[in-house]
């Protein structure tokens, strides 16, 4: 069981949405690592994790909007695909 635990920004509104009948709370979260090289250049890194959640009754849901910092922990699942776009491999995290 890989748990993940992540601190970052909601890169939209929290989307309700339902598949097989079960509805569930999908949002995006970006963390951005800042950084300065050995030569004084100034570099960044966003990285974006999908998230999910179940319980859709839930009271915060009206809070995730966009640019909210929020704290999400859960099990991580990760996953390899195809970016045609790129023609190259990626891997991505999610959480749920």
């Amino acid at each position: 069981m890989l748990k993940v635990e992540v601190i970052g920004n909601l890169g939209a509104d929290a989307e309700v949405k339902e598949a097989n009948g079960s509805k569930f709370v999908s949002f995006r979260v970006a963390h951005t690592d800042k950084w300065t090289t050995q030569s004084g250049e100034k570099r960044e890194a966003t990285s974006w994790l999908d998230c999910t959640m179940n319980n859709v009754e839930s009271k915060v849901i009206p809070y995730l909007k966009a640019g909210v910092k929020v704290f999400v922990r859960g099990n991580g699942t990760l996953r390899v695909y195809s970016s045609p776009k790129e023609r190259q491999m990626k891997a991505g995290l999610s959480i749920a």
